[in-house]
């Protein structure tokens, strides 16, 4: 056993899980993360205590229905860049829960259909549906003040609060221990396929992708509102893309995932420090012929932090984010650019920067996949420093504004930011909230392009680009 599996097996016996969520949670992902600084910090508890909220003893059952969408267009550039596209998708869920629960245990079956449609445009109109569902059992035990629970099935997972590492669908088995709702400790091991998401048996066979570590998590203690540790193997399968070859290209690969989330206890009153700290290391090996194999191995990091309170009636918050950079602008054999197998950051506006997802061409891999593109992560990118100034108001109690200022060096260029985003909470008529926002990115790609004839050499010239989103998600 490495030193990790003994550093978290020894502190098991002293601390205790951070639980999934589900997938009807993720409708309400761009309001948490608009009200919490880009975070959407998972609950330590379990999905039948988050779902049932006062189960009564006996027999029982509960529901909800979930609906939602999103908007997403892009303009500018020019036609290399890709930038004149849009997507925009709906979704819904139908969740029940039954349950029996006596003083001491409970046991509990989630069920929950997810079905959603999207229309996309990149050069051609294409339309995509998804007919998924979650099925999760849970058992659990509570003693004193430990809370024992064991959770299989499929649903969805959240790995870490700011988005950098997973965030999707998957088959998973969790064994879990908390304490007080303030230490918590949990195995975990995930299966999933994300490119393929049918209400079938696929995601299981010899195709899938795995995950599996464990994570310990403390609230409230000390100087930190949030601490989590975390330890995650990924595993790419063995096989072969094409099924019509005769020398089949067999790819594999194996990536260990270390990194740790915090955020302080208020100081200055209402002024809080985030930081999350991820390395990732491993290798991708591709047999091409069976006497030809080639690797890529990877040793890198990423860091995000963030210092953010109020002023007066005014939330303010500077933050930074940085990943390493593959060094090389050829494809070889290292490869050191971060990737994650599901990332969805929701920092620095999210889904709402141009600059954080830089959704244009790359001839290299890109760092994070845009709204529903999931594949491999790839780590041949060249990387992102990235800051910004965010500046909000509430001027009604249910509808708030911010405007973040983002200056980014990437494999776009020099890049400079505005979004103005609006977010409103409808509890006052029906549970639910929307999101609107529009950005502005003054990109500088700091090139030189090269001409037959004079001038030989000119500058290449700075780009304009204009990105729309919107959101919203409902509770019935």
């Amino acid at each position: 056993m490495n030193r990790y599996g003994i550093l978290f097996f020894s502190l098991f016996f002293i601390s205790t899980q951070i639980s999934a969520v589900s997938y009807s949670d993720y409708f309400w992902d761009d309001f948490k993360a608009a009200l919490d600084w880009g975070r959407v910090s998972p609950k330590a508890q379990n999905r039948f205590q988050n779902f049932v909220e006062e189960p009564q003893e006996g027999f029982g059952a509960d529901y909800h229905i979930y609906g939602g969408g999103a908007f997403r267009s892009q303009r500018g550039g020019d036609d290399k860049d890709q930038a004149g596209k849009y997507l925009g998708l709906g979704q819904a869920s139908a969740q029940a829960a039954f349950y029996y629960r006596s003083k001491s245990y409970y046991l509990s079956l989630i069920l929950g259909p997810r079905l959603l449609a999207a229309e996309s445009k990149l050069i051609e109109k294409t339309v995509n549906s998804v007919w998924d569902g979650e099925a999760v059992l849970s058992l659990g035990a509570e003693f004193q003040n430990l809370d024992f629970h064991l959770e299989g099935g499929r649903g969805w997972q959240r790995l870490d609060g700011f988005g950098f590492l997973f965030n999707g669908m998957a088959e998973f088995g969790e064994v879990g221990v908390s304490k007080n709702k303030v230490l918590s400790f949990s195995l975990l091991s995930l299966r999933m396929k994300p490119e393929e998401e049918p209400l079938s048996p696929k995601a299981w066979n010899h195709s899938r992708r795995e995950m599996w570590g464990g994570n310990i998590r403390s609230q409230g203690i000390l100087f930190w509102e949030n601490l989590q540790f975390f330890h995650y193997i990924y595993r790419e399968p063995n096989f072969d893309p094409s099924e019509f070859k005769l020398y089949p290209q067999n790819v594999f690969g194996h990536y260990l995932y270390s990194g740790m989330e915090f955020r302080s206890a208020s100081f200055w009153k209402d002024t809080n420090l985030d930081l999350s700290l991820i390395r990732v290391t491993g290798s991708r090996k591709q047999t091409a012929y069976p006497w030809q194999e080639s690797e890529q191995t990877t040793d890198s990091f990423l860091a995000y932090s963030s210092l953010h309170g109020n002023l007066g009636d005014w939330l303010l918050s500077i933050s930074g984010l940085y990943t390493r950079k593959d060094k090389e602008e050829r494809r070889d054999s290292n490869s050191d650019g971060y990737a994650a197998p599901l990332a969805e950051p929701r920092v620095l506006g999210g889904y709402s920067s141009f600059l954080l997802y830089q959704s244009v061409y790359f001839p290299n891999d890109r760092l994070f996949y845009d709204l529903l593109a999931k594949k491999d992560p790839g780590f041949e990118n060249k990387g992102i420093q990235m800051t910004g100034i965010q500046i909000g108001h509430s001027f009604l109690p249910s509808l708030r504004g911010d405007v973040f200022l983002n200056r980014s060096h990437s494999e776009m260029g020099m890049g400079t930011e505005m979004i103005l985003k609006l977010t409103g909470n409808l509890e006052n008529t029906i549970k639910g909230f929307f999101t609107a926002s529009i950005c502005y990115a003054n990109v500088d790609p700091q090139k030189t392009v090269v001409f037959v004839t004079e001038p030989f050499r000119e500058k290449s010239a700075e780009k304009e680009f204009w990105r729309y989103y919107v959101s919203a998600g409902f509770k019935f």
